[in-house]
């Protein structure tokens, strides 16, 4: 997908992921340090990372194919938007995973299930270290948003 209605699809496409990601990180850690904010949330963290995740690679390739339609060899901020952005799906696709399980461990709609799979014990101890987790793959997603962003601007908007 190199246009939509005739404009780059990318800079169009980035504003899914823009948002996404930062409400799926922010989500997460409430979730996971907010015990009364995980039973409103629920599976939500989980489904906002999924939609990011979808559109992670057609907000890359929409990149790249806007690269080779201007012909430009990246450097500066642009090389390192590129380089970054390419990064973001390694920290999304676990972000996806931990906020999937994370709902799996807290939530009441499967806890007959993880009562038969896991002891108490082991069911405290896992928790636990899913939510930290959560709450450091959720601090990274949303950093290396944030800086992919900002040198995808400057690579437009730095020069004026």
């Amino acid at each position: 997908m190199d246009t939509i209605n005739g404009l780059p699809a990318h800079p169009l496409l980035v504003h899914v992921v823009v948002v996404m990601i930062p409400l799926a990180a922010l989500a997460a850690i409430v979730s996971a340090v907010w015990p009364r904010a995980r039973v409103w949330l629920g599976p939500t963290p989980a489904i906002l990372s999924l939609i990011a995740l979808i559109f992670l690679p057609l907000v890359t390739s929409a990149g790249e194919s806007l690269e080779h339609s201007l012909g430009v060899v990246p450097t500066g901020p642009l090389a390192d938007h590129v380089e970054w952005g390419d990064k973001v799906i390694l920290l999304v696709g676990p972000l996806f995973g931990l906020t999937a399980l994370w709902w799996l461990l807290t939530s009441d709609r499967v806890s007959a299930l993880r009562g038969r799979y896991l002891g108490d014990g082991a069911a405290k101890w896992v928790r636990s270290a899913v939510a930290v987790l959560t709450v450091i793959v959720a601090l990274g997603s949303l950093a290396i948003t944030i800086r992919v962003g900002d040198l995808g601007a400057q690579s437009v908007w730095g020069g004026r």
